[in-house]
């Protein structure tokens, strides 16, 4: 029902009176469905844009990461992530200088943000148990991901293969983004696919020409 369904006898004929009812009307009805979406605007999963800046700001972590790529400096044939001289007005690299920067500040797309946020928010949170890295790692990616204590101050980490990415790769192998305890290494990452290889008696593997192989990822 409508407000203007809700006017006294005496204003039920009067234009102008349903017209002011209908427009505060919709008036709340905007404010409330602004309201009710309010906590999708800020939620990891659903957060785009602005939204989820401010949500990686709440948790402490940028979407810039700084020194992530090569600037595309100039160097001769062979050099890794060297350009060359310009062609047609277009492409070549800086010539570098010394003292200036090799590489620069990369701005994440939302997927990638998305993911770093999950582990901030996973490190913030942790408790340094095995029990809770797993549930740690469930929490960024998914259900299946798990640790092992190796019993030597190190853990093993292993991630469904279907949630890792170039990125996710370089970052959780690179830029010491999981959670693990003060003073625990992760010895080794392991990307398991949906139908694991295994010979017969291990639980749930699949054999040859069904099974795919696990792979390490450092």
């Amino acid at each position: 029902m409508t407000y203007d369904k809700l006017l006294i006898w005496q204003y039920q004929d009067k234009p102008r009176a349903s017209a002011t009812a209908a427009l505060i009307d919709g008036i709340f009805t905007d404010t409330w469905r602004g309201l009710a979406q309010l906590p999708l605007a800020l939620s990891i999963a659903h957060a785009e844009g602005a939204n989820l800046d401010l949500v990686g700001k709440h948790v402490g972590q940028s979407r810039v990461l700084s020194g992530l790529a090569p600037r595309g400096l100039f160097a001769f044939a062979g050099a890794p992530g060297g350009l060359g001289f310009r062609r047609g007005q277009t492409g070549g690299g800086k010539w570098y200088r010394a003292g200036d920067p090799v590489t620069a500040s990369v701005r994440l797309d939302d997927d990638d943000y998305r993911f770093l946020i999950r582990c901030r928010v996973a490190r913030n949170y942790m408790t340094g148990t095995i029990e809770n890295m797993t549930d740690m790692l469930e929490f960024i990616f998914g259900a299946g991901s798990t640790a092992y204590d190796q019993f030597d101050m190190s853990v093993s980490v292993l991630i469904q293969a279907q949630a890792i990415t170039e990125f996710k790769r370089y970052a959780i192998t690179t830029l010491d983004i999981l959670p693990r305890p003060v003073g625990v290494s992760i010895k080794f990452y392991m990307a398991l696919p949906q139908v694991a290889f295994g010979f017969r008696g291990a639980p749930g593997a699949a054999g040859f020409n069904n099974g795919v192989f696990a792979r390490f990822l450092q």
